[in-house]
């Protein structure tokens, strides 16, 4: 059973779908009229409930793109109204049209302590990924001449702020240690998410980051399986398959770029394939990268390019790596010969240890010892 979504679906907009009637066929077999005859004398093709809904759908999706434009407009035009107007007149609330539900809600424009803000569930971004770099389009100016397109928030019953759109902006804002500017108003559950929508048109999420969303409403019942989902957005199933590989990856492989935003839909794919060419040379490099990245961020530096990326990672496996020699155990035994070690390595480069004859004191030291240089901790039963 699909579960029912508080924040609002284009579906939910389509009126429901037409009854089939049964006809009783007749006995005399009727010649079909031409189609050809039938379009010259003005007649319209029969389509199919399918083919009717897909249209109801189309012109829904229309209708609603149509109406997030418009509130996109009235918005900035009555900001910059405030901004016009002498400053006792700015701290007025301004009222907005809804573009789900159409009800006017009002805003007022107010500074806010960031950390009093949390991201809605509803926005698609990833917040860890923010950061000076991904950021590097819009913090510099933000800490020179503070924030100044405010984002939206909802007020939340414990005193904090829900953010509806303008989370790059808001990790800026942390980034720069500027307060937060915002519309503060009730926006309803049902346009939430369209609103969330907004701020992607500026910058958009990557491919990872849509497709973690997807997988989410999949799992959350809304789509039967990424098939259906396919078909609700119109996304063929290459495309889909390519979404799926997406969702697959380590993040790390997103954290190496210099945005997600940056990352190409195959990308998801091609680190499949790199992986099954040599996963360990591959997983040394994006290691090595993501070093890379942090201290290019510690110097204020430039990050390498999406381009410079994945030609390191596709050098990287083709390094030949030298083959692990196997190594015929050795043993090391007590003058007493009540206590032995062996000491080998298998023809895949294990490294084994075989101990015989120690207490249980000098198993603890052993193990000590090995876990310290090693640098490594216990983590469970293997």
């Amino acid at each position: 059973m699909v579960k029912p979504n508080k924040y609002g679906n284009i579906d939910e907009l389509l009126p429901g779908g037409g009854e089939e009637t049964d006809s009783s066929s007749s006995t005399r077999k009727r010649r079909r009229p031409s189609p050809a005859l039938g379009a010259m004398q003005g007649e319209r093709r029969p389509i199919s409930v399918t083919e009717s809904l897909k249209e109801e759908k189309a012109k829904a999706e229309r209708a609603l793109e149509e109406a997030t434009s418009k509130f996109e407009e009235e918005k900035q035009e009555l900001l910059r109204l405030l901004e016009s107007k002498e400053s006792e007149e700015k701290g007025k609330p301004i009222v907005l049209t809804m573009p789900v539900t159409q009800q006017e809600v009002v805003f007022e424009l107010q500074r806010i302590d960031p950390s009093k803000i949390d991201v809605s569930p509803e926005n698609e971004r990833i917040q860890e990924f923010l950061d000076e770099i991904s950021l590097r389009d819009i913090l510099p100016s933000i800490r020179k001449q503070g924030q100044q397109f405010p984002g939206t928030v909802r007020p939340k019953k414990d005193g904090r702020f829900e953010l509806i759109e303008g989370s790059r902006r808001l990790k800026a804002a942390v980034l720069a240690k500027k307060p937060y500017l915002a519309l503060v108003g009730d926006v309803p559950d049902a346009d939430v998410r369209e609103l969330s929508v907004i701020e992607n048109k500026h910058q958009d999420v990557s491919y990872f980051e849509k497709a973690k969303a997807w997988e989410r409403q999949i799992n959350d019942g809304e789509f039967a399986n990424w098939t259906q989902l396919g078909a609700a957005k119109g996304i063929s199933s290459s495309n889909i398959n390519r979404y799926k590989a997406c969702v697959e990856l380590d993040e790390k492989f997103v954290r190496i770029l210099p945005s997600p935003s940056d990352m190409p839909l195959s990308y998801g794919e091609m680190i499949s394939k790199l992986r099954k060419k040599n996963e360990r040379s591959l997983l040394a490099k994006v290691d090595e990268l993501l070093e890379l990245r942090k201290e290019s961020m510690k110097e204020g530096g430039e990050s390498l390019g999406v381009e410079e990326v994945i030609k390191a990672l596709k050098s990287s496996v083709r390094v030949r790596q030298a083959q692990p020699k196997a190594k015929a155990p050795v043993l090391y035994k007590s003058p007493e010969g009540d206590r032995f070690l062996k000491h080998g390595i298998t023809n895949k480069g294990t490294t084994k240890f075989e101990i015989d004859g120690a207490d249980e004191e000098s198993l603890s030291k052993i193990v000590e010892f090995l876990t310290k240089t090693l640098g490594v901790a216990y983590s469970g039963p293997s």
